[in-house]
């Protein structure tokens, strides 16, 4: 069997800790049909009941009837998906229910063969000492060469270690895994912040895009693709440009590959993120989320320094 094959089951295995007995589940849709079926004979070989249904992913809507049926049903659940059912209410619901759900947007046989055989236990140890750092912090100040100075606030809200370890009942994460994340304060927040890596769903950054950030807002964006970048963020609810999301990437075999799943894990970036963040304990509801990645930042964590110009030093 290939390397697509060999990761998958491994990740069905080990991540996933899907076992003999319980209901695993694959949601696909068309374009990832043909890496779908690999983790499907992936866990039929493993003696799994494995189900696969493929229909549509709506950016910013719904998953379908017959999807969300399915998985009200299982125990276990990978989203193969081209678009995200992350934010979704009946991804939230199976969640509560206990199912537990790896979600793997845009995902390809490349990011399968390079990422999904990474040292999750060192990934595992990195984001639960960084996730312990956020919830005990009430700031965060975030600095870089290329010219952000921004302070978010997330006093009372709790870090998050995405660690690719979902064996837990209602476990739910991103794979490939990487990041340490916290939902700041929806309505406080000021300064600059220069995307010079990525934004997911817009475009990988030629030219650095400067936007201002008032009371938690982007209330300036400044730069050669500001105006697509503001008819980027006017398809979707107000709440678009309102923050909701700080996180440090972890995963040291990711690399910046114009792909949001991958790009917002890598380690020595971090990324800011706004629109919805009510999956993951903010107050934000929005029919979009939009990860920006900042390169080689400066993170203050209170008055502790946790990254230097892109290097871990805690």
């Amino acid at each position: 069997m290939g390397r697509t094959y060999e990761a998958a089951k491994t990740s069905i295995a080990s991540c996933m800790g899907v076992k003999s007995g319980e209901k695993f589940l694959i949601l696909t849709d068309a374009p990832q049909l043909a890496l779908a079926a690999e983790f499907m004979k992936a866990g039929e070989d493993l003696g799994i009941e494995t189900i696969m249904v493929c229909g549509p992913v709506h950016q910013g809507g719904e998953m379908p009837e017959i999807s969300k049926a399915a998985m009200d049903r299982a125990d276990v659940c990978m989203m193969i998906t081209t678009g995200s059912f992350t934010h979704t209410k009946g991804r939230a619901e199976a969640t509560e229910r206990g199912c537990r759900i790896a979600s793997m947007p845009g995902i390809t046989e490349d990011i399968v063969q390079k990422t999904l055989g990474a040292d999750y236990d060192e990934v595992e140890r990195i984001g639960n000492i960084l996730a312990a750092k956020l919830t005990a912090a009430e700031k965060i100040h975030i600095t870089t060469e290329a010219g952000t100075d921004l302070t978010l606030y997330c006093g009372g809200r709790e870090g998050i270690a995405d660690t690719g370890k979902l064996t837990e009942k209602g476990a739910f994460g991103n794979l490939p895994a990487g990041e340490a994340m916290v939902a700041p304060i929806e309505t406080k927040g000021d300064g600059v912040l220069v995307v010079d890596g990525v934004i997911a769903d817009f475009k990988v950054m030629e030219e650095p895009l400067r936007l201002t950030f008032q009371d938690g807002r982007i209330v300036k964006t400044e730069g050669a693709d500001a105006e697509r970048f503001e008819a980027f963020v006017a398809q979707f609810e107000d709440t678009a440009k309102n923050v909701c999301e700080f996180g440090i990437g972890t995963n040291p075999t990711c690399a910046i590959m114009g792909n949001g799943l991958v790009d917002e894990k890598v380690f020595g970036t971090i990324h800011i993120a706004c629109g919805n963040n009510l999956f993951m304990g903010g107050q934000q509801d929005c029919d979009m989320h939009y990860d920006m990645i900042i390169n080689a930042p400066t993170v203050w964590i209170d008055d502790e320094c946790v990254m230097e110009n892109g290097k871990h030093v805690y």
